[in-house]
């Protein structure tokens, strides 16, 4: 295997990368958006009327006096038409579960998973969730945005931002409202974006407690036949963790490979925990499989790498990353990240050696050399990161103060 460094070195201005940036607002963290309001649709919203307000009478009507007799009627012959039904074979009655004047198809609800429901643990990560649409010079471009803070700052994937004309965000009934670029970093294939609605912000998790096998779920927005977008859930599993992805401008980053592929993924969608956390976000890009009907399964951004690069791209407009040194492979049989090379004049030297395993850093496991990458990649210079190293059958704790990339 190739040996692969842990850090890239930093990259020069993209002549396509769009310099608009957005004002943070100020406003405090909302919960329930009144579904007037809000971009999707949760099943049990999506029902035109109640019975309650079906059954109610119209204000200002008045009853005839032979209303009663009539109900007494009807009363009586329901009774003894139900008397029928008991005394009938039972292949003859209706099953519980039969509605004969209900329609075999629901045109506002394509939602999967057991009962077409969007299990209550997936609820905050869908209000945090919009839909992104990108005019670009190759076309027109639908994606996801997941709310990273406060004054509607969401995070996507910058891929289908190369070559930008314009932004907006899909609002109520496929309103059109302009969005801005706030700024990207392509070396993780990420962006940060404002957009017109001030979202409560998605609850977030570490992918550190996931392990393959783990239950995940894919949060998608559709449109299936009106301009209200509904919110489609899939239930899956993890089957590749922390591996590099090959492909791509966030080559070399970890990736979360996920078998709970949407029913019409976009970039940017979020994988969620079984709790509802989001650990990370669909990554696309022109060679990468991310349908249903595609061989490769979605791969996800995780987390700590979104939310690190976010938090950067907010404060200073990039990403300034510290430098380790190190250049390896990943650890097949244990895990954790080989030491192949230590570069001359890097913090590691007299610190760590080839053929050392990083495995942990401070309390976060190191699954590869990608990962390392990831969680160095969000650390600005001058801090100091207590590697957990294991040489010689034995573990040791080193201490390593970052310097700036060469």
């Amino acid at each position: 295997m190739t040996p692969t460094p842990e850090e890239p070195a930093d990259g020069g201005p993209d002549d396509e990368r769009p310099d608009s940036a957005g004002d943070e607002a100020d406003a405090p963290l909302r919960g329930w958006i009144d579904p007037d309001d809000r971009l999707w649709r949760h099943p049990s919203e999506v029902a035109r009327g109640s019975a309650a307000a079906l059954a109610a009478p119209r204000a200002g009507t008045s009853h005839h006096p032979r209303v009663p007799l009539l109900i007494g009627a009807a009363a009586v012959l329901a009774a003894v038409a139900w008397g029928i039904i008991l005394l009938s074979p039972a292949s003859d009655r209706p099953s519980p579960n039969q509605n004969p004047g209900a329609q075999t198809d629901s045109p506002d609800s394509i939602l999967t998973g057991q009962d077409n429901a969007i299990p209550t643990t997936a609820d905050a990560a869908g209000r945090s969730m919009v839909q992104l649409r990108a005019s670009t010079s190759h076309g027109s471009i639908d994606m996801v945005g997941v709310a990273v803070a406060e004054g509607g700052l969401v995070a996507t994937t910058a891929d289908g931002l190369v070559g930008l004309r314009s932004l907006s965000m899909v609002g109520a009934n496929g309103r059109l409202q302009r969005a801005s670029v706030v700024a990207i970093d392509r070396g993780s294939d990420l962006a940060l974006v404002n957009v017109p609605d001030d979202l409560p912000v998605a609850p977030f998790s570490d992918d550190d407690a996931l392990a393959s096998g783990s239950n995940v779920m894919t949060l998608s927005m559709v449109a299936p036949s009106s301009s209200s977008t509904t919110l489609v859930c899939t239930p899956g599993s993890v089957t590749a963790l922390g591996g590099a992805i090959d492909r791509g401008p966030a080559a070399g980053m970890p990736g979360i490979v996920s078998s709970a592929a949407g029913v019409a993924t976009e970039a940017g969608d979020p994988l969620l925990n079984s709790a509802g956390s989001v650990i990370g976000i669909l990554y696309d890009d022109d060679d990468s499989a991310t349908t249903a009907d595609d061989d490769a399964a979605p791969t996800y951004l995780p987390t700590q790498l979104v939310l690190g690069v976010a938090d950067d791209l907010r404060s200073s407009g990039r990403v300034a990353h510290g430098w380790l040194g190190v250049q390896g492979s990943e650890a097949a049989a244990s895990g954790g990240a080989v030491v192949a090379d230590v570069m001359t004049g890097s913090p590691a030297v007299g610190r760590l050696q080839p053929g050392e395993v990083i495995v942990s850093m401070g309390s976060l496991p190191i699954r590869s050399m990608a990962e390392l990458r990831s969680r160095l990649y969000v650390l600005p210079p001058a801090t100091t990161v207590k590697l957990s190293v294991l040489s010689g059958g034995t573990t040791r704790v080193v201490d390593v103060t970052l310097s700036a990339s060469p």
